[in-house]
């Protein structure tokens, strides 16, 4: 099966992902910390189950799995928080900020060619990211804060995960590379978190869970998805799965119910839509 198709799935289901862990951040577990273990702990059971079915053994090479867990545990961090700090509606086109970040990581780190037109495109990319941040106040400065600063440091950590992840499938193979970023990511999360979540998990409740048990396995399948469109290609798929398919989610939610997840009035969504389509139209042609 041809790897976009894996791409376009991925899409669709971070898209949901994405609405789904924004209402249970905001209602149910508020510790960022103890949230992104726990979806990082249910969503590598499930990756784990679905992978030792498949036939995953162990690796000969651990060096590309390592980094590739490693960078896995700090994206759930990362996206958990700026997820709580930012609108959907913004967070959601950043995500093409991760194919010129890439691009410009080629450049650097493997001598791939950075021509005019790619300088140009990148640029075309930070202008309209500023235009898509824009609030009722319309203003430039919206841009410059230490929230949009963590949402762009998050994608430099999504880009450089995506290069760990295809190199890790191509120094084993996708089910035993699937099974184990999974696992590591698991471990490195405890380490990195355990302090800051303890307290808080035993005054939870159970039912505070079922949230993070749905995201997990849309979390597992989205990650084994995702996973076979990069081992595929790194760049398109990139772009794929970065369509802001949850921006348009959360839209419809401030029409029907604005005070579930955010409100703004039509002319931010417009700008926002009009900025997102740009950088999406950007980030296209960077890899075409």
């Amino acid at each position: 099966m041809p790897f976009y198709i894996f791409a376009w799935a991925a899409a669709i289901i971070y898209g949901l992902y994405a609405v789904i862990a924004k209402l249970v951040g905001k209602y149910k577990l508020q510790n960022v910390a103890q949230f992104s273990f726990f979806i990082t702990l249910f969503s590598g059971v499930v990756t784990a189950t679905i992978s030792i079915a498949n036939g995953a053994q162990m690796p000969t090479n651990w060096t590309y799995i390592i980094l590739a867990g490693l960078f896995l545990s700090l994206g759930s961090i990362l996206y958990l928080s700026v997820l709580k700090s930012l609108d959907l509606s913004v967070m959601s086109p950043l995500f093409n900020f991760r194919t010129a970040i890439t691009v410009i990581l080629g450049y650097i780190f493997l001598g791939e060619n950075l021509t005019i037109k790619s300088v140009l495109l990148i640029g075309l990319i930070i202008i309209a990211g500023i235009f898509v941040t824009m609030d009722e106040n319309f203003s430039i400065k919206s841009f410059f804060t230490k929230k949009i600063s963590l949402g762009l440091f998050f994608m430099l950590v999504g880009a450089i995960q995506t290069v760990f992840v295809n190199r890790a499938i191509d120094q084993t193979n996708y089910w035993t590379a699937s099974l184990w970023m999974g696992l590591v990511a698991i471990i490195f999360s405890f380490i990195f978190l355990f302090k800051r979540f303890i307290k808080d998990v035993l005054k939870s409740k159970l039912t505070d869970y079922t949230g993070v048990a749905i995201l997990a396995i849309f979390g597992g399948i989205g990650e084994l998805v995702s996973n076979k469109a990069f081992a595929g290609n790194v760049g398109i798929s990139s772009i794929i799965i970065s369509l802001p398919l949850s921006m348009l989610l959360v839209f419809l939610f401030a029409i029907w119910k604005p005070s579930l997840l955010e409100r703004h009035t039509m002319k931010v969504y417009a700008i926002r839509f009009i900025a997102a389509g740009v950088m999406i139209w950007g980030a296209l042609m960077l890899t075409g």
